[in-house]
């Protein structure tokens, strides 16, 4: 499934909004040539427009899409913003779980405030991840840094929709698996799971 929208990384205006607390490009690298990082990947849903939420919560419930999100994540390090870490409502298990933000705070106990990708990247043991799950802005910062992704493409358009992932250049990025899934009594709408590599040049 292609995305096909224009070239280059946006982000609306509502997310722009999200809180005080969110990192700006700066807080989070401070290169204006971003190295990708092979310890670097984002996993995320997302509409035929990219829509990735509504309201502060996931517009689908993906029974299989959820299973494939905890086994790609689970043993590894996740990052995510304030408002996503708050959507939790408990940090996830058997995952260390970090929130870029700029005021040190935390919604929920076993969950560490990070600065900046580079203290995030710290935190990995040797063999670890960081893996990207929300929300749009943190996407957007740490895309340039990723070497992979982990994508739904959910066949749907979310009407009302106020969170979207950045824009990509399919062209500068390798799909290496795809296994798509039809609508069933168990999931409302049919999505293809996708894993994109960075063309490295």
């Amino acid at each position: 499934m292609s995305n096909s929208r224009a070239t280059g990384l946006v982000i609306r205006d509502a997310e722009k909004r999200e809180d005080s607390s969110a990192p700006d490009a700066s807080a989070l690298h401070e290169s204006r040539h971003p190295i990708p990082d092979s310890r670097v990947s984002i996993i995320a849903a997302l509409d035929r427009t990219g829509a990735i939420g509504r309201d502060n919560d996931l517009p689908w419930r993906l029974p299989d899409d959820l299973k494939r999100f905890k086994a790609l994540t689970t043993g590894h390090t996740v990052l995510m913003g304030r408002r996503t870490a708050e959507s939790l409502g408990r940090a996830l298990p058997n995952r260390r779980n970090l929130v870029l933000t700029r005021s040190g705070r935390v919604p929920f106990d076993d969950m560490q405030a990070v600065s900046t990708l580079d203290e995030a990247l710290s935190q990995l043991s040797n063999d670890d991840t960081l893996m990207v799950i929300g929300g749009a802005e943190i996407y957007e910062l740490t895309l340039p840094h990723a070497t992979r992704l982990h994508l739904t493409h959910v066949n749907t358009f979310v009407e009302g929709a106020d969170t979207f992932f950045p824009l990509f250049d399919e062209s500068q990025w390798r799909a290496t698996h795809r296994e798509a899934h039809a609508a069933d009594e168990r999931h409302a709408f049919a999505f293809e799971f996708v894993d994109y590599e960075r063309i490295l040049v």
